[in-house]
């Protein structure tokens, strides 16, 4: 599909772009060695990646999507249901959210058969909520709150959330007010429940 093609090739600019950039410490090296690592080396040059992309080093997270592109290209190309950007976007989350301790081998695999599985899921209708009483604006805000300072989600998947949740947004309007695609809203709030729903003890 061209489609498929000018996306990746869109993708492949932006990696370009970087090829000279450094992560951050304690990996220290080039977007482009990290990438022959990871190629090269497999799961354990991947997790280390992924960590780093969980403490914050958006280049480590970028690492991965790019040895994961090629997959997620494949994907559209087969099935005319999905295209790259929704496939990159679940998979982003999904480095996030990695667990490495359960799931250490096979981290390629894992990471594009789950992203390409939030993406056929994302595609069925969300369900338009009722109206927010005020009450349940000033829950829905401290139980954000209360969740970024625990650490089960981050400031990116919340703000977003207080923008859908707290103030009542369309994904239309959550998106221009975050300078993200509505995709990436959809991901992030769908991100952001999945992990409540899982902390919920926690949170009480």
């Amino acid at each position: 599909m061209a489609g498929c093609s000018t996306t990746s090739s869109r993708y492949d600019a932006d990696w370009a772009a970087l090829s000279d950039a450094t992560l951050d410490a304690p990996l220290s090296v080039t977007t482009g060695e990290a990438l022959v690592r990871a190629r090269r080396e497999g799961d354990p040059w991947l997790a280390q990646l992924i960590v780093a992309a969980q403490s914050g080093d958006e280049l480590a997270g970028r690492c991965v999507v790019q040895v994961v592109l090629g997959r997620l290209v494949a994907i559209a190309r087969r099935d005319s249901r999905l295209d790259v950007d929704q496939l990159v976007g679940a998979l982003w989350l999904r480095i996030h959210s990695y667990p490495l301790e359960r799931r250490p081998r096979a981290i390629v695999s894992n990471l594009v058969l789950d992203a390409r599985k939030d993406t056929v899921a994302e595609l069925r209708p969300l369900p338009v909520p009722p109206p927010a009483t005020p009450r349940r604006h000033a829950v829905a805000a401290n139980l954000i709150v209360e969740a970024v300072r625990i650490g089960v989600i981050d400031a990116p998947i919340a703000e977003v959330m207080s923008s859908v949740y707290v103030l009542g947004l369309s994904g239309e309007a959550a998106a221009r007010r975050h300078g993200v695609t509505q995709t990436t809203v959809r991901w992030r709030c769908s991100a952001g429940m999945r992990r409540l729903a899982q902390a919920r003890e926690q949170l009480v």
